[in-house]
């Protein structure tokens, strides 16, 4: 098995999006190493990769992107969970390693790899899942997230549960031993689905009954949904939230600064655990202030992220397995920063006119408008009337049938069986056209 055999496993007829391959090269006179990046299709794929067989420092990403710049944000498909375990990291042999990875599978803990590599220094496991979206990238981190945490104490790497992580290729060698990474397990006939994976590890309700029950529940698409959200979509809006702020005030953000790089660079993290990518991520929207902030504040800020992101991990698996205890809302004993609306409404100053672009950022007044918004329009049918708005129209096309009989007004009440003073009132308009 080699890295046709890794290809086809990952990548078939429904990919779509670019897969990214780095080669890192040798080092220069400046004792740097520069990269050279590829971005193919599917149907090129294999063509690079046969090129690059038996070179050094070869990694690819197994998650494809909609644009050839590989970030989380720019996703197409979730191809495959995956982990990346270090043996020397804690002393375990590969053999022993997987050993106990397997024994984990038959425990119930994980599920059952469907793909398990050499990487040279420790092991890759993959788990084929059927094409996903970008929109599931709250279930596939949370799933990421929690194999992750089953798997730590044998030297998992939190760096590798980003989604545009990338991983050394089979077929290529590692240049820190010059061992060859190589394919030690392949199940080609086994493919899971996010949804039974977080019915079955997650303690979600089954997909039918979410399906149902957000049939029942029509939201209007006028309103901003205030929809319910985990810690996971918590956090991805509000950091899409800060982002609509800042353009709200044209990026004059001077006197809030500090306060939203930092829940900024948080609330991203959650999705983005590359700290190189991250940086990049956080410079960018610092870049866009009117007075932007020192280089050196904002890796200050960043130094405090991935301990935090390690608490936020810790906290919400430790949850489902029982471990720690569900908190109410707003409580300081959650792992990680966890701010309540009113404080980031009060450190910000966010006002009422910015709270209604905004899905979480809002307080309780702007709660209570939506939702009257929401029960306003629900009493309201596809042309977006009332019960007695329709009522009303329906007896003025009954009423135009009759005029066109030459019926009198008189006639018509008597017909219809109202008074003569209401069409009087109401439709003596109809009358005079």
């Amino acid at each position: 098995m080699g890295m046709t055999d890794f290809c086809n496993h990952l990548y078939n007829e429904s990919t779509d999006g670019y897969i990214q391959i780095l080669k890192l090269n040798e080092k220069n006179s400046a004792g740097e190493r520069t990269i050279k990046i590829y971005n193919t299709r599917n149907d090129g794929l294999r063509d690079i990769v046969e090129v690059l067989h038996n070179e050094s420092d070869v990694f690819l990403a197994p998650n494809t992107m909609y644009l050839p710049k590989r970030r989380v944000e720019n996703i197409r498909q979730f191809r495959a969970l995956f982990q990346d375990i270090d043996c020397n990291k804690l002393g375990f042999e590969k053999a022993e390693t997987v050993y106990m990875i397997w024994m984990l599978y038959y425990d119930g803990k994980i599920p059952k790899p469907t793909m398990v590599t050499d990487s040279g220094q420790g092991v890759h496991l993959y788990w084929r899942i059927e094409n996903a979206p970008y929109g599931a990238l709250n279930t596939w981190q949370e799933l990421q997230d929690y194999i992750y945490y089953q798997l730590k104490h044998l030297g998992a790497d939190r760096k590798s549960t980003d989604g545009a992580r990338v991983l050394r290729l089979p077929g290529t060698i590692n240049s820190k031993n010059e061992a060859n990474c190589e394919v030690l397990y392949i199940d080609n006939e086994l493919e899971y689905s996010m949804y039974d994976l977080r019915e079955q590890y997650l303690n979600y309700k089954p997909k039918a009954y979410q399906v149902q029950a957000q049939e029942a529940k029509k939201v209007d698409s006028r309103v901003i949904s205030n929809r319910f959200f985990n810690s996971y979509s918590l956090h991805m809006e509000r950091a899409n939230d800060l982002q609509t702020l800042c353009k709200l005030r044209k990026y004059e953000m001077t006197g809030f600064r500090n306060m939203a790089i930092h829940c900024y660079a948080y609330w991203k993290g959650i999705y983005v655990r590359d700290s190189y990518e991250l940086e990049n991520v956080v410079m960018e929207l610092n870049s866009a202030f009117t007075e932007p902030l020192k280089d050196t504040e904002i890796r200050a800020i960043l130094r405090s992220v991935p301990k935090a992101i390690d608490k936020f991990i810790a906290y919400e698996q430790g949850r489902r397995s029982g471990e720690c205890k569900r908190v109410s809302k707003g409580m300081r004993d959650k792992e990680g920063y966890w701010y309540k609306n009113d404080t980031l409404i009060e450190r910000l100053e966010i006002s009422r006119s910015e709270q209604k672009h905004m899905k979480t950022i809002i307080d309780t007044d702007e709660k209570y408008d939506r939702k009257n918004v929401k029960r306003r329009n629900s009493r309201r049918d596809e042309n977006g009337l009332t019960k007695r708005e329709k009522e009303k129209l329906d007896r003025e096309q009954e009423i135009k049938k009759l005029i066109k009989q030459d019926k009198n007004m008189s006639q018509i009440a008597k017909i219809l069986g109202i008074n003569r003073s209401t069409i009087s009132r109401h439709y003596k308009h109809l009358f005079e056209k």
